[in-house]
C-alpha cells in the first residue's frame, strides 16, 4: 500500500467527518427552525382563531427567546456532562413534545406557555452543535463547516413555507382539527422520532468513530488547532468561558444579528401579504424567493470568505447588505411590488451569508469547556433579539399601521452590527483565520 502525504491523511479524515456529521446536524437544525417559524405561516390563522394582535403575535412568536436564554447556558453544560449522544437526544425529545403541543392550544396563554417551554427545551442545541464541529474539525475548516450547517436556516424557510401552505389549506380539518394545529403536530412529530434514534447514530468525540483510520484519527486527535475532548474539560473551563469578556462582546453583537435573522424570518410572509395580497399558498411560494436565493449564496461567500481568511470583514460586509436590502424594501414599500421583493431578496441573501462569517469568530477564541460555555453565552444572550425584534416589529405596526418603521428597526440593527465587526472585529485575532 502507498503510503500517504499528510496532506491526504488530512483532506481523507475531512471529507469524512463532514459527510458523517454535517448531514445529520444539517436534518437537525432544519427541523428546529421549521418548529421556530411555522407560526409566521399560522399568524392569520392565529389570529383569527385565538383573537391574536400583531403584538401579541410578535409576543408569542418571541417568548421562544425568553425561554431559550434562561436555559442555554444550563442546558450547553449538559452536553459537556452528559455529551452529545444523550443531550442531543433529550433535546430532540422534549422540543418535539411541545412543538406538537401547540396543535392543542385553546387560548393565547397557552400558546404563550408552549412557546416559552419549546425555547426552554430547545436551548442548548445550536451551541452545543457549533461546539461539536470544534471537536472534530480544526479552525480553518470551521467557516466552512459552518456555511454548510447555516444553510440550513434560509433552506428551511424555503422550503418550510410551500409545506406549511400546504398544510394551511383550510380544507385540511382532518379529524375535525383545523389546518393550522395540523401544522404544528405534523412538523413537531420528527424530533421525536429521531431524538430516539440518535444516541446509536453519533459519537462524542474523535475517539469513538468507527470510520476514521488510525491514521487519519492520529492527525485529528494530535492536531494543535483541535478543541480538547469531552475527558478533558473541568469545572474551571466552563466557567473561564462565562467570565471571558470577548464572549460578552460577541453576545452583543449577535443581539443585532439575531434582530434582524428573526425580525425579518417572522414578519416576511405579513410584508409579503401586504405587498401582494396573496393567499397564504401564494404568500408560501413568493418568501421561497429570497429564502432560495440566501441558501444558494450562503456556502460560496463562506468559502469565499474562508480563502480570504478575513472572516469578520465578510460578516460585516453581508450585514452592511442586509441594511441596505431592508431599507429599499422601505423605499420602494408603496410603489413597487417586485422592486420591494426585489430589496427583501438583497436583505435576506446579506442576513444569512453574515451567519457563518459571524459565528467563526466566537468559535475560535477558546477550546474545550470554555468554548462550549463562551458560545453559550454568545447564543443565550444574542437570542434576546428573537424575542425583540418580532415583538417591537409587531409593536411598531400596531402603532402606526404599517411594517415601515419595523423594517427600519430591524436596517438600524444589521447596520450597527456590521459596522462593528468591520472596525473593530477584524483587528482582532478571531477575526481572521489563521493557518
Amino acid at each position: 500500500m502507498t503510503k500517504r502525504t499528510p496532506h491526504e491523511i488530512e483532506r481523507s479524515a475531512i471529507k469524512k467527518l463532514t459527510w458523517n456529521i454535517v448531514p445529520l446536524m444539517v436534518l437537525l437544525y432544519f427541523l428546529a427552525f421549521l418548529d421556530r417559524n411555522n407560526m409566521a405561516y399560522a399568524a392569520i390563522a392565529l389570529e383569527d382563531g385565538l383573537g391574536l394582535t400583531a403584538s401579541a403575535f410578535g409576543f408569542a412568536s418571541g417568548i421562544f427567546f425568553i425561554g431559550y436564554f434562561l436555559f442555554e447556558i444550563p442546558s450547553n453544560a449538559g452536553t459537556i456532562k452528559f455529551g452529545p449522544r444523550v443531550w442531543f437526544a433529550r433535546i430532540l425529545i422534549t422540543w418535539g413534545i411541545f412543538a406538537t403541543l401547540l396543535g392543542f392550544v385553546r387560548t393565547p396563554l397557552e400558546l404563550y406557555m408552549c412557546r416559552f417551554m419549546l425555547g426552554v427545551c430547545e436551548a442548548g442545541f445550536f451551541p452545543s452543535v457549533v461546539y461539536y464541529f470544534t471537536v472534530f474539525f480544526p479552525q480553518k475548516y470551521r467557516t466552512k463547516i459552518l456555511g454548510l450547517f447555516i444553510i440550513v436556516q434560509p433552506l428551511s424557510n424555503a422550503l418550510g413555507s410551500p409545506l406549511s401552505g400546504l398544510i394551511l389549506n383550510p380544507e385540511n380539518n382532518w379529524l375535525g382539527l383545523e389546518s393550522w394545529r395540523w401544522l404544528f403536530i405534523i412538523e413537531g412529530l420528527p424530533p421525536i422520532i429521531i431524538g430516539l434514534i440518535i444516541p446509536f447514530i453519533i459519537k462524542n468525540s474523535p475517539k469513538e468513530v468507527g470510520y476514521l483510520d488510525m491514521e487519519e484519527k492520529a492527525w485529528l486527535i494530535e492536531s494543535a488547532e483541535r478543541s480538547k475532548s469531552g475527558s478533558a474539560i473541568t469545572r474551571a473551563d466552563f466557567l473561564s468561558g462565562i467570565k471571558n469578556k470577548k464572549y460578552l462582546l460577541y453576545a452583543l453583537l449577535n443581539f443585532g444579528m439575531v434582530c434582524g435573522i428573526y425580525g425579518f424570518g417572522m414578519w416576511l410572509p405579513s410584508i409579503i401579504t401586504a405587498l401582494s395580497g396573496g393567499d397564504i399558498l401564494q404568500v408560501s411560494l413568493l418568501a421561497f424567493i429570497p429564502y432560495g436565493l440566501a441558501a444558494l449564496l450562503i456556502y460560496p461567500w463562506s468559502l469565499w470568505a474562508t480563502r480570504s481568511k478575513q472572516i469578520a470583514v465578510f460578516a460585516g460586509i453581508s450585514m452592511v447588505i442586509a441594511a441596505v436590502g431592508l431599507t429599499g424594501a422601505v423605499v420602494f414599500f408603496s410603489y413597487s411590488i417586485l422592486l420591494a421583493l426585489g430589496f427583501l431578496c438583497i436583505a435576506a441573501i446579506g442576513i444569512y451569508t453574515a451567519v457563518p462569517c459571524f459565528l467563526s469568530m466566537p468559535a475560535n477564541i477558546s477550546n474545550g469547556g470554555a468554548a462550549a460555555a463562551g458560545l453559550a453565552v454568545v447564543s443565550s444572550i444574542g437570542n434576546i433579539g428573537g424575542f425583540v425584534a418580532p415583538w417591537v416589529v409587531g409593536l411598531l405596526k400596531d402603532i402606526s399601521s404599517s411594517n415601515i418603521p419595523g423594517l427600519m428597526f430591524l436596517a438600524l440593527s444589521l447596520l450597527l452590527t456590521g459596522l462593528m465587526c468591520i472596525f473593530y472585529c477584524a483587528k482582532q485575532r478571531e477575526g481572521v483565520i489563521h493557518s
